[in-house]
């Protein structure tokens, strides 16, 4: 399947590329923000006793005990939502808090 990108100049005022400079670094601020404190949370699971001891389990036994363990570190879509939200609102940007969320989960 081929992939095009087709790049358009906007034609836009002094005022409106600054507020899109702005909000566009707000936006990375957030997602920098975001994937940080989720990579600090995997580190903290990865290097707990717990995690080492599922190596050694079955299959079956292993997949349910990442599940408790991504629950008690809080790793989910759900917790990352929590972090973020504050962020999104004391910006006033609603819809980024989605966009930010699907960013993290592509990149996993």
């Amino acid at each position: 399947m081929a992939n095009y990108v087709l790049t358009l100049a906007l034609k836009t005022e002094l005022w409106q590329e600054h507020i899109l400079e702005k909000r566009l670094n707000i936006a990375r601020m957030i997602y920098n923000s975001c994937l940080s404190e989720i990579l600090k949370r995997h580190r903290k699971m990865i290097n707990s006793s717990e995690y080492k001891e599922v190596s050694n389990l079955d299959k079956k036994e292993q997949s349910k005990r990442y599940k408790e363990l991504d629950k008690k570190y809080s790793i989910s879509k759900f917790e990352l939502n929590k972090y973020v939200k504050p962020m999104t609102q004391k910006f006033n940007m609603k819809s980024l808090l989605i966009k930010v969320i699907i960013l993290l989960e592509r990149k996993n």
